[in-house]
């Protein structure tokens, strides 16, 4: 997110309406001299007064933060989430740059494992171009907490294309006790096609807006940050958090954990695994260093 350039916006739109900076500030309730600051890009509005800066320049919130017309803006995404990838020397670094932000609170550090699957019958194959989805069955355990999901994720057409991930998901829990069970019948009776599984360590930051998650992979680490507001724009919270934690979109991961695996394999010709965990040969994912500033 460019400062400068949702600075020239806001003047942009300021006078297109034939406000001073003075009348804008007055419908603000602030100074003048902050108006100046926020168009010079020195400051950015805090999040509790886009929604009225907005109104006031007849623009949306997702323009303001991008400083750009755009079209009109999907209000329905299930997911919305960008990603960032880095060495896993990091991980220390990370954790006690995100645990110095009071606007997150720590949940604490969950082992995770998936087990992802594909339909027993070609013509409804999750992998093929026309579907790219995903099902997969989820264990996430800690000391205080054991839980199941059931998981059919798929992404958009042009995924590629939007600068931020929004994919389709719907997500079913089940009673941890029953994994066992479920996974039974998955392979026994209905005869899924297991087409890999991983395991990873998860340290969760989450707010009423937004969950930040840290993700450990045996090769790299994924920093993920997703929205959660039910109420706001998924877009504008996403852009707004990152703005704020000092995370450049333009240095997101577009793809998978599985796709970056398949990338690091092939360029340092180590044998792919259907299966990854710590008991594996695993590539090395390097310089790729967390390098921001509170």
């Amino acid at each position: 997110m460019n400062n400068y350039k949702i600075g020239e916006f806001i003047a942009k739109k300021r006078k297109e309406l034939g406000l001073k900076q003075k009348d804008l500030a007055e419908k603000l309730f602030v100074t003048d001299k902050t108006i100046s600051r926020w168009e010079n890009g020195n400051y950015m509005p805090d999040l509790t007064i886009l929604v009225t800066l907005a109104d006031i320049l007849n623009t949306s919130v997702y323009e303001l933060l991008t400083g750009e017309e755009t079209k009109e803006i999907k209000k329905e995404n299930i997911e919305t989430e960008v990603r960032f990838l880095y060495s896993l020397s990091e991980e220390d670094k990370i954790l006690k740059y995100l645990k110095a932000y009071p606007q997150l609170t720590y949940k604490g550090c969950f082992k995770e494992k998936t087990i992802q699957y594909n339909h027993p019958m070609k013509e409804y194959d999750y992998y093929k171009k026309e579907v790219d989805a995903r099902f997969r069955v989820r264990t996430t355990v800690n000391n205080e907490i054991k839980k199941c999901m059931i998981t059919y994720k798929r992404r958009n057409e042009n995924f590629l294309n939007e600068e931020i991930n929004t994919e389709e998901e719907v997500e079913v829990s089940i009673n941890y006790n029953e994994v066992d069970n479920l996974i039974y019948l998955l392979e026994n009776v209905i005869h899924m096609n297991l087409v890999e599984s991983y395991e990873r360590k998860r340290h969760v930051f989450s707010n009423e807006d937004i969950e930040v998650v840290v993700d450990i992979y045996p090769f790299m680490i994924a920093i993920e940050v997703e929205n959660k507001s039910i109420e706001k724009d998924p877009k504008t919270v996403i852009l707004y958090y990152l703005n704020l934690l000092g995370f450049d979109l333009n240095d997101s991961y577009r793809l998978s954990w599985d796709d970056k695996y398949e990338e690091l394999c092939n360029s340092q010709n180590i044998k792919q695994y259907n299966i990854v965990d710590n008991t594996k040969e695993m590539p090395v994912f390097l310089n790729h260093e967390f390098n921001l500033k509170n």
